[in-house]
């Protein structure tokens, strides 16, 4: 299914860098195929994703919450509550939460990306590794809204979808930084950065603090997640690793730095991405293969979404000939390979993922059993 998945938006971002002219022209039925095939594949799955078994449940016993007590953000119980009350099919709370999910990011990329085909084969690379994670997802879709407020500086329209995504998920109270990397920043600064983040990265010390930045946490429920994602399997830090990780990470931005000059017209929006797809890119380097990987990464998601809007500036770079075909070849190699390592990142004996189980796909494979 993900490989047909590739290969299927593969084909419009293909035709949208080579033959824009027929994309101009089919615009709007290429937008709906694409859009209503995530529908289908995030709202028809079954048993597929990271959080399906909380999920689920929740939704099965909902009527034993309330706002007083309503076991998540109070956002996400008032959402899946009039839901809950007409049906108890929880096929419906997917399909309708995939529908209000791929509107928003739909429309955010429409209106932010130069390349919007592209933009959506790689926001199905960013987010098919922690398909599942419901109420983030919601909390990224208002945020993507978002950003389309802070691309004409409505600052303060852009805080409020904030603060309504972290009534769904209170790890979007990171996006109130993101008003502030607006700025250009000196190419200087960044190396500085990059070399800083590769220390750390390769001294190992993130893994010896990890166990101490428990006593930290406060909350119940942040720590068991926590102790969760920190106890699940990972890879120690080797340079072969972290040289390839790094490589298959900041590719962009090194094209970016050192051809910048050939995109013309870059603007405040421009650098506003950058900058937010360049602190996500620290981050990665400081926190791939240790154990608080996926822990971080799920505070990240806000920033490497951006990565779905930097790469089309890269395509700017290039020619429509030869070279343009090899990034686009490229970029597919590593949509497959961000997608693979995202499922690894969970460790090597789960099926969270693989295969893909739905309504009508793989539906007599039965998961392995967590307990």
């Amino acid at each position: 299914m993900y490989i047909f998945a590739v290969i299927f938006l593969s084909f419009f971002a293909f035709l949208e860098v080579f033959n824009r002219e027929t994309v101009e022209k089919y615009r709007t039925v290429f937008v709906s195929l694409c859009f209503f095939f995530l529908v289908f594949h995030d709202g028809f799955r079954w048993e597929t994703g990271c959080d399906w078994e909380p999920y689920s449940r929740y939704f099965e016993n909902l009527f034993n919450y309330s706002i007083d007590r309503p076991g998540f953000e109070l956002g996400y119980y008032f959402f899946m509550l009039p839901i809950r009350s007409i049906t108890d099919n929880f096929s419906v709370y997917l399909v309708l939460h995939a529908l209000l999910f791929y509107s928003c990011l739909f429309y955010a990329i429409l209106k932010l990306s130069t390349h919007p085909f592209v933009s959506i084969l790689l926001l199905y690379m960013v987010t098919v590794p922690i398909m599942g994670t419901n109420r983030q997802f919601l909390a990224l879709a208002f945020y993507a809204t978002g950003l389309v407020f802070l691309k004409d500086r409505r600052i303060f329209l852009y805080i409020l979808t904030v603060i309504l995504a972290f009534f769904f998920h209170r790890s979007a109270i990171v996006c109130l930084l993101i008003p502030l990397l607006y700025k250009k920043i000196k190419t200087v600064y960044l190396l500085a950065f990059l070399l800083i983040a590769l220390i750390i990265s390769f001294s190992g010390i993130i893994n010896t603090l990890s166990p101490f930045l428990a006593l930290l946490i406060a909350d119940d429920e942040t720590l068991r997640k926590f102790e969760v994602y920190t106890t699940l399997e990972y890879t120690n830090i080797t340079f072969i690793s972290t040289f390839i990780s790094l490589a298959r990470k900041l590719l962009w931005i090194f094209l970016l730095l050192f051809f910048e000059n050939k995109i013309e017209n870059k603007n405040q929006t421009y650098y506003t991405i950058f900058n937010i797809y360049f602190v996500a890119s620290i981050f990665y380097i400081i926190f791939n293969d240790t154990m608080l990987q996926v822990f971080v990464s799920r505070g990240l998601m806000y920033y490497n979404i951006m990565e779905i809007f930097i790469v089309p500036y890269v395509l700017i770079l290039f020619k429509d000939n030869y070279g343009k075909l090899l990034i686009m070849f490229i970029l597919v190699g590593y949509v497959l390979i961000s997608i693979k390592k995202g499922f690894s990142n969970y460790g090597e004996n789960n099926d969270y993922f693989e295969p893909y189980k739905g309504l009508f796909i793989n539906t007599d494979y039965e998961r392995i059993d967590k307990d």
